[in-house]
């Protein structure tokens, strides 16, 4: 049973991944990249912050996904000032949500991560009380940063400890999104 719901699961974050792809092509497609692009570099530093706060702002209310945002980053902004904006929004919203599980406890942390995620959550909470090890994180990190934040603040793990698989693991994920997941969607906009 729980095997044909990881499939149904994957099989819905596939279909999400294409409409997404296919939506924001068309959407670049119509306004044209360059078009957005200038309007990003116009609006100065303020693109940068809201871009920031929106992907933080994804991260925290964990059922929400920054990934899609990363992308469109990479493309809108370029793929290095992507990168840079997208670890910094990643750094602000996983430790909110370690935080914001630290200080509240468990009943709070449920309702930004929802109930459908709390027997994950579960799972994620047993495996760190019985292992506390950075690499152990940063291997775990990958699956679903925004929530294992959550997980990770309800245990006794330190934030420096939480902090520095944090800075190791986004590296990974990030640069994943923004470098591949951008380049994929600038191949589905260029005119044919």
């Amino acid at each position: 049973m729980q095997f044909i719901s990881n499939l149904k699961n994957i099989f819905l974050a596939i279909i999400f991944v294409t409409i997404f792809y296919i939506t924001m092509a068309f959407a670049l497609q119509t306004i044209g990249l360059e078009n957005a692009q200038f309007f990003i570099k116009k609006t100065g530093v303020w693109a940068p912050i809201i871009f920031i706060t929106l992907c933080a702002g994804s991260l925290i209310i964990a059922p929400l996904s920054g990934s899609s945002l990363f992308v469109v980053g990479g493309t809108l902004f370029g793929k290095h000032n992507a990168f840079l904006l997208c670890y910094i929004a990643t750094l602000i919203g996983c430790s909110a949500n370690f935080w914001i599980s630290r200080k509240f406890g468990r009943k709070v942390a449920q309702r930004f991560i929802g109930k459908a995620s709390l027997d994950e959550l579960d799972k994620f909470i047993n495996r760190l009380k019985s292992r506390s090890s950075i690499l152990y994180m940063i291997i775990i990190m990958p699956l679903s940063q925004d929530i294992i934040s959550y997980a990770i603040g309800l245990t006794k793990i330190k934030y420096n400890q939480f902090l520095i698989a944090l800075i190791l693991s986004s590296t990974i994920i990030i640069s994943g999104y923004v470098y591949i997941g951008s380049s994929v969607l600038e191949i589905l906009i260029q005119p044919k």
